[in-house]
């Protein structure tokens, strides 16, 4: 059975799901991966094959990220945890969500975090291993996560396919997020790339601009810069340049006017990126 933590009364409809509470040791994921709901949280909107099961368990990193994960979790309320988490933020920007829901799984180390429609409602679905059992990390994850329920909630669109624009500003305010609540760590850490792609970005920003110019308004362009699999032999970028790109200019915004994340969380994009 899954367990649903509801924060507080009269809050709408606020959840948090753990599905993976029953699972201790490896041998647990097989019939976890192959039961009807991780099908549908994961494997399926992900496009996971689930060849891929036998191989990533077998694989000694993999393991050993399990292995912290669980051990590091395993006298911790996950959902209580997480809840309280979205609290602090709530405070710290001033601002009440209406409603989210988040389901908590163990995947194949593919992803982080990410959200789908699942039964016809937005959810949001969060992938354990992916924290390697570290708080820190499961605060940045969150804390970035908790800004697109907010300009969701706020602007009532589709805020990730609307534009490449808007979508460098949702990512670029969720990466300086997470670098407000846990702060001194790497820029690659809050943008989840690789160190070398910060520092290209950075020694590059004519030629990222060069090959947005004209289409910012659109979201033609979106596989080029967000997509893990874009053809970066064909557009000449490294995979995921749009969020550091987004990183980037919101903190130069930020640094510019002494703000902080909760004093732009609502401001349209074209207020930012100009």
């Amino acid at each position: 059975m899954l367990k649903e933590i509801k924060i507080s009364e009269n809050r709408g409809d606020i959840m948090v799901f753990n599905t993976c509470k029953n699972i201790f040791k490896l041998n647990d994921l097989y019939d976890y991966f192959n039961s009807d709901l991780i099908n549908e949280l994961y494997f399926k909107p992900k496009k996971v094959n689930k060849d891929l099961i036998n191989k990533t368990l077998n694989d000694s990193s993999y393991i050993e990220k399990f292995n912290n994960t669980i051990n590091n979790y395993k006298d911790c309320d996950i959902e209580k945890l997480i809840s309280e988490k979205m609290n602090r933020f709530e405070e710290d920007t001033s601002f009440k969500l209406d409603s989210y829901k988040i389901y908590v799984i163990i995947g194949l180390d593919t992803t982080t975090i990410y959200s789908i429609k699942y039964k016809d409602e937005d959810v949001t679905v969060l992938l354990l291993e992916s924290t390697n059992g570290n708080i820190d990390t499961l605060d940045m994850l969150l804390a970035h996560e908790f800004t697109h329920f907010v300009r969701r909630q706020i602007f009532k669109r589709d805020i990730f396919e609307n534009s490449i624009g808007e979508r460098f500003i949702v990512e670029g305010i969720g990466c300086n997020y997470s670098r407000e609540i846990v702060p001194n760590k790497e820029d690659y850490e809050y943008c989840i790339v690789n160190k070398d792609t910060v520092e290209w970005v950075k020694n590059n920003i004519d030629k990222v601009e060069t090959h947005m110019s004209g289409k910012i308004d659109t979201n033609e362009l979106m596989s080029d810069f967000f997509y893990m699999f874009a053809d970066t032999e064909k557009t000449g970028l490294p995979a995921r340049t749009g969020y550091v790109y987004g990183y980037l200019k919101v903190k130069e915004y930020l640094e510019n006017n002494n703000l902080k994340i909760k004093d732009i969380i609502d401001k349209d994009w074209k207020d930012i990126l100009n």
